[in-house]
């Protein structure tokens, strides 16, 4: 219905606003290689990292973007103001805490073996975490709620702007907007390989519509090959098990 009434107006020449969205996974990291769980710890980006911040910045020199939202955690920041320094004009950079990882509590700093051994009653997280949190943690349905939120206010703001935006924040993050906004099942997040310094893609338009009914996947975890190589094979499968051993796919 909402597609029907995008066609009618560009028919009578009040065409639609369609908003882009890059998505933006910070550049990889120390722990990242060590596959350890991150959640609220933290870690800067290590000497690749930066290479694949350098080349995301590259590679969004000729968006038209305005503005850049980003997670306060300096693996992100950095990603996202090194991004910014590469901008042909000034772009508004709004750095906040809602973009964070999901905190993992007692399991940050470890990885999925110790936790497997260490913690073996606390593991219902990895097969149903809508009803089981990490020790110390931050409930995936309050996590949820939360990136649902931080987005709602972005398409606010979007509505009295102008040009691209780019969001630069985490996997866990990405892989919940990506369930939310195309109504995937977030049992069915892992199937979203997002990998560390990659860069995606969403196209909505801005109306008083459901954002679900016009959004566009365009591009999915694009990235340096010559970089991914070294860093892939570190990360663990996106099969749900394999995920649920390694940190990396949700830091």
């Amino acid at each position: 219905m909402a597609i029907q009434r995008i066609k009618m107006a560009e028919e009578v020449g009040d065409a639609p606003v369609v908003q882009r969205l890059w998505l933006v996974r910070h550049g990889t990291t120390q722990w990242n290689q060590e596959q350890r769980f991150f959640g609220h710890s933290d870690v800067p980006l290590s000497a690749v990292g930066e290479v694949q911040a350098r080349w995301l910045a590259d590679a969004l020199s000729l968006a038209p973007i305005t503005t850049i939202y980003s997670s306060d955690l300096v693996r992100a920041s950095r990603t996202a103001e090194i991004i910014a320094g590469r901008q042909r004009h000034a772009v508004s950079l709004n750095i906040s805490p809602l973009w964070r990882e999901l905190s993992f509590g007692l399991w940050e700093g470890l990885t999925y073996p110790y936790i497997a051994e260490h913690f073996k009653h606390d593991l219902g997280f990895f097969t149903d975490p809508f009803h089981y949190s990490p020790p110390g943690g931050e409930q995936f349905s309050l996590f949820v709620q939360r990136v649902q939120d931080a987005f709602l206010e972005l398409v606010h703001a979007a509505k009295s702007g102008t040009g691209d935006i780019v969001l630069v924040s985490h996997a866990g993050v990405l892989r919940a907007l990506l369930c939310y906004l195309l109504m995937v099942p977030f049992e069915r997040q892992w199937q979203f390989r997002v990998d560390p310094g990659s860069l995606s893609a969403l196209d909505f338009v801005l109306s008083d519509e459901p954002v679900h009914d016009t959004v566009s996947l365009v591009t999915l975890n694009l990235h340096s090959s010559s970089l991914a190589v070294s860093v892939c094979q570190e990360e663990p499968s996106t099969t749900n098990q394999s995920s649920a051993e390694g940190s990396s796919q949700h830091v």
